[in-house]
């Protein structure tokens, strides 16, 4: 029988996920260096390793708590940006970086206030924040050992594209009854709580994406004015 615990959001067990992922992330990000390990070779390996485990994980959810598979498809910014950031790591891609770059923000809300109501061993919970702070580690993997780096039309595309992304998911939200990326009913307890109802805080979105994403840019715009 699965023991199942309720998991707390800002309790003393969710910071110490936050900080205990984080320090792994960390690790695993050191290891190439410590060990001397191949740089691509080591890149495939976590590539194919986390698109594993998150198709186990989605089996997983659909056999032990009977989710539907509609919302089981990887439509949510954060599945998306992890399937991205998978293949980033296996082709070493710059371009596929540009966008996993801008995207990854998602996961940073996803891990401050994570959208799940299931504690710590249940794997359901192990696996979300390993798969979102992966994402993490394939940003910051992609920037100490491939080198890559970030313009400014990069910048625009991954504006350009989350947005169609966004006018594609609004009407299949309602077509299937879900709510990938929010777009139908804001996540509980959320900083979005503070952006306005629906479909208001949809709008406040866009402007938080414009500021944060042209932030993130900002370290590489020196680089990128010294090849103009």
């Amino acid at each position: 029988m699965i023991t199942i615990r309720e998991f707390t959001l800002f309790s003393i067990e969710h910071f110490f996920y936050i900080f205990g992922y984080g320090s792994l992330a960390i690790l695993a990000l050191s290891l190439p260096k410590i060990f001397k390990l191949d740089i691509d070779k080591f890149a495939k390996i976590s590539g194919y390793f986390i698109l594993i485990e998150k198709t186990i994980e989605l089996i997983y959810r659909y056999i032990v708590f009977k989710e539907p598979f509609t919302n089981l498809l990887p439509f949510n910014m954060c599945n998306y940006t992890l399937v991205l950031a998978a293949f980033m790591m296996i082709f070493r891609s710059n371009k596929i970086f540009n966008l996993v770059y801008f995207w990854s923000i998602g996961a940073i809300l996803a891990i401050m206030t994570p959208d799940i109501r299931i504690a710590f061993p249940n794997y359901s919970n192990i696996s979300f924040f390993v798969t979102h702070y992966y994402i993490y580690f394939a940003v910051f993997y992609g920037l100490k050992y491939f080198k890559f780096t970030i313009t400014f039309n990069a910048l625009k595309k991954s504006y350009i594209y989350i947005n169609g992304i966004m006018l594609i998911l609004f009407p299949l939200n309602f077509l299937l009854n879900t709510n990938y990326m929010f777009l139908k009913n804001k996540p509980i307890s959320s900083p979005m709580d503070f952006l306005g109802p629906w479909p208001y805080y949809i709008i406040s979105l866009e402007v938080v994406m414009i500021i944060l994403f042209t932030l993130m840019y900002l370290p590489f715009r020196k680089k990128t004015l010294k090849t103009l």
